[in-house]
């Protein structure tokens, strides 16, 4: 009886046992996610885990790290995800500083998680974001800010300091396993002289285009003009041409009717002498 208890006790703490050891060697890997596999005694695993559910041995720890995109803010405003004051100081070509909020997007990339792992000593994504990446980020925005003029970053340029940073950090952050995704400053400051002087450029270039669209158009005016007035004077000068050789028609249709008349108005009335059988009117008597 007593060995039946004990058998039965045994068995009891076996099965016990077993499924607890099997519901620790189960590991899932949510979606967006892979799982590094390593142990105190073996290292780490050159394959990674999958999304899903996985038995692995109970000796073996997983640690998940974001293959999927993953959004960071270095913000003024806490409501954008940053714990605190996140925003920093990079300065121009010109030697201004300006207050800027930064987000950015990454992943880690799968091919290179054993690496990170080991690199960053087992932390995980979120601990690495933190510590490493948005520090990285800040100074990579420094280095590429220094390239351009407090007007470019403010103004019309700002487009191409996101996209020089993006190319930039995405270069320097790929030896580490982290992939950029997008950069884009969000939030530019500077102070009250230097914003007068962006505002007066401002005016200046709106003051500038006025006056070269105003030019422009004056120029087409007077193009117009010309143009209308050499059609003008050409529609006078063909009439006075045309009244010219009427006139001149005139004249000469006149001047023979003259001619015929005077002839006719000096006659004598003698009949016209004949020469061999023909009249002939002799009007140089008349004269």
């Amino acid at each position: 009886m007593k060995k039946r208890f004990l058998s039965s006790l045994i068995s009891g703490v076996l099965v016990i046992t077993g499924i607890f050891t099997l519901f620790a060697s189960v590991e899932k890997i949510k979606a967006g996610y892979v799982g590094v596999i390593y142990s105190m005694n073996g290292g780490v695993k050159d394959k990674t885990l999958g999304q899903g559910w996985h038995l692995i041995s109970p000796f073996k720890k997983v640690v998940e790290y974001s293959v999927a995109t993953e959004q960071a803010f270095l913000s003024k405003d806490k409501k954008e995800g940053s714990p605190d004051d996140d925003s920093f100081l990079i300065p121009s070509k010109d030697g201004k500083t300006l207050n800027v909020d930064l987000e950015f997007a990454y992943h880690f990339d799968n091919e290179q998680l054993p690496q990170t792992f080991t690199r960053f000593k087992g932390q995980k994504g979120k601990e690495i974001e933190q510590t490493f990446i948005k520090g990285k980020m800040k100074a990579y925005a420094t280095e590429v800010s220094s390239k351009f003029s407090v007007l470019d970053i403010y103004g019309e340029k700002r487009s191409y300091l996101n996209k020089d940073l993006y190319e930039y950090s995405k270069e320097k952050f790929k030896e580490y396993g982290i992939v950029i995704d997008s950069v884009n400053f969000t939030r530019i400051n500077v102070d009250a002289q230097t914003n007068k002087a962006i505002q007066d450029r401002i005016n200046a270039q709106q003051q500038l285009q006025k006056q070269k669209i105003e030019l422009e158009t004056a120029k087409i005016k007077a193009q117009n003009d010309k143009v209308d007035a050499e059609s003008k004077a050409r529609v006078t000068e063909i009439g006075a041409k045309a009244e010219a050789d009427a006139n001149k028609l005139k004249q000469s249709t006149l001047n023979s009717t003259i001619v015929e008349y005077e002839k006719v108005k000096k006659w004598d009335g003698k009949v016209p002498q004949v020469q061999n059988g023909n009249p002939i009117l002799d009007m140089r008597s008349n004269k």
